[in-house]
């Protein structure tokens, strides 16, 4: 199973190329060491070595002559270069026949024009190739064009060469999830997919037909597509769907199917489970209860719906609809803490407040730079750590103005997004209660 992806480089051809023939992520047979002299890894040439391979180039000069063609058609600027990887699934291909299925993949791909260097690295637990291309034709001085039907050819010539060497082969090929759902994923934070599969689960626990599955998640606030090729998934008022496929396995549609109706007759409903009611007794009155309006209300509001307020006391559960909204509960607190501090509850405040902030960090940042130009041109030591000492004071003091003026800038429109879900939220429990007084009527 070999996935792939291209990107294009702009800056510095070297760092490309140092990086793909670093040594320190590849290892050598002996008779491959001489390619250790590649740029300025000459010196462990004895203990280290690279599967690398040049392509209608030498990887002992790749860079002096992928820099000729450049000249040669007078193409220095823009976009240097192209970095590209093949990536395998970990235990199933040996270095050196990942290697040779990358050379093949870079010949069919790109020697009829332009100059690639191969290398394979071994610093995962998943081999990899990696392949720089120039984005100068050696042959006709025209640029590579990456694009949409290039990507999905490098994708096809992968999967075929992956079946020719009897490798596997991806079945649902797609996007991976945004960077920011996978680096959260790995930290066990909660997301969207993470969200997705939980209530999946237990409404394949409790219905009996498809219908049924259907029934329970559009009751708990999530829309689903049960037709067509693939099923998808998402929140009620949300504007983008998620296929099935990309939360696992054990979600596809005819997985779903099967996990539904696989007991047959024999399977029981599991009730969804429904948070309980709880009392709480609260002494005192609230005749000298502080009334908060506007964005410190709907913040309040919005973690007590997460299930984060009121500290130390019982709490309902996060309604699901709010579940992926935990990961950011830090930003929310220093946003509900910004607008405490500083009393704000309208949006004319919150421009009050920046108008107010802006003017002075913008004088600390002149103030600053003064001192940074002063630093270029002093040459006494002891005056030197004093302006040093002084930048380093203003920086201080610069901080956590500009974290201030972040938070206020996202907060006029983080509030639009929180009266939305909490609008979808009461209509839920609108339509909930609805059902179980016609269910009592009955």
């Amino acid at each position: 199973m070999a996935t792939t992806k291209i990107w294009a480089v702009k800056g510095n051809l070297r760092s490309i190329v140092d990086y793909i023939e670093n040594p320190e992520k590849t290892i050598a047979e002996e008779g491959m060491r001489s390619l250790l002299n590649v740029l300025s890894y000459a010196a462990n040439s004895d203990k280290a070595g690279a599967f690398v391979t040049g392509v209608n180039c030498l990887p002992e000069i790749a860079i002096q002559q992928m820099a000729l063609t450049k000249r040669q058609y007078g193409k220095t600027d823009g976009i240097l270069a192209f970095h590209a990887y093949q990536s395998f699934k970990p235990g199933e291909i040996t270095p050196q026949l990942c290697h040779e299925v990358g050379v093949k993949l870079a010949r069919e791909m790109w020697s009829d024009r332009f100059q690639v260097i191969v290398a394979t690295h071994m610093d995962k637990s998943h081999l990899h190739n990696h392949f720089a291309i120039n984005s100068v034709s050696y042959k006709d001085g025209g640029k590579y064009n990456s694009c949409k039907a290039a990507t999905q050819k490098l994708r096809d010539v992968s999967d075929r060469l992956c079946k020719e060497y009897g490798l596997s082969v991806i079945k649902h090929p797609g996007k991976s999830p945004p960077r920011l759902v996978y680096l959260a994923e790995r930290n066990g934070e909660p997301t969207r997919y993470t969200l997705y599969r939980n209530v999946i689960d237990r409404a394949v626990a409790s219905a009996m037909t498809k219908q049924q599955f259907e029934a329970i998640l559009k009751l708990h606030g999530f829309e689903m597509k049960l037709s067509g090729t693939y099923w998808t998934i998402k929140m009620t008022g949300d504007q983008r769907a998620t296929r099935l496929y990309r939360l696992g396995e054990d979600y596809t549609g005819a997985m779903i199917t099967k996990r539904i109706y696989g007991d047959g007759l024999n399977k029981r409903s599991v009730p969804y489970p429904k948070p309980k009611d709880r009392h709480q007794k609260i002494i005192g009155t609230f005749r000298h209860t502080k009334v908060f309006t506007g964005f410190r209300a709907l913040y309040f509001t919005y973690l007590y719906r997460m299930g984060v307020l009121p500290k130390n006391r019982l709490r309902p559960p996060c309604h699901p609809t709010l579940w992926e909204d935990v990961r950011k509960l830090r930003k929310y607190s220093a946003q509900i803490r910004l607008l405490a501090e500083n009393k704000i509850d309208t949006s004319e405040q919150l421009q009050a407040f920046v108008n107010s902030t802006q003017p002075c960090m913008d004088d600390l940042i002149r103030e600053r730079t003064l001192i940074q130009n002063k630093l270029r041109r002093e040459k006494e030591p002891e005056v030197i750590e004093a302006l040093k000492t002084e930048k380093a004071i203003l920086t201080a003091h610069i901080t956590p103005l500009r974290r201030n003026l972040s938070l206020a800038a996202e907060i006029e429109e983080q509030t639009e997004r929180m009266k939305e879900k909490l609008g979808t939220i009461r209509q839920l429990e609108i339509q909930e209660n609805s059902r179980q007084r016609r269910g009592r009527a009955r």
